[in-house]
């Protein structure tokens, strides 16, 4: 007799939804893996301007370098450049006064 009910009760979960949407939440959600591809990429810019666009924005966590007639200049120091997405200001008229200068950009990018 307990068999029966037991059975009984199972039926009415099962018909419910009650055992399925518990069963359900003790699974845990599947995990994606992100894979991201990275390119280095130099942009060469040879016109006398205060701020220029990359190819593309560089990607996190790296540090593009800027050389100006093959000088590199200094992002850290807050002097020389800022770079903000991908368009890169000088600061000053550094490159701006240049009769032509020679600007190189070495970075990567995501792909």
């Amino acid at each position: 007799m307990r068999k029966v009910r037991a059975l009984f009760v199972l039926a009415l979960l099962l018909a419910a939804g009650l055992v399925v949407r518990s069963a359900l939440r003790a699974q845990q959600p599947p995990t994606m893996a992100v894979a991201t591809t990275t390119v280095q990429r130099v942009d060469v810019f040879q016109t006398a301007a205060q701020s220029y666009t990359l190819t593309a924005a560089p990607a996190l966590n790296t540090r593009p370098q800027v050389f100006v007639n093959g000088i590199l200049m200094c992002e850290v120091c807050g002097t020389d450049y800022t770079l903000i997405g991908a368009t890169l200001t000088f600061t000053g008229q550094q490159t701006a006064a240049m009769d032509s200068p020679v600007i190189q950009v070495w970075y990567w990018s995501v792909n």
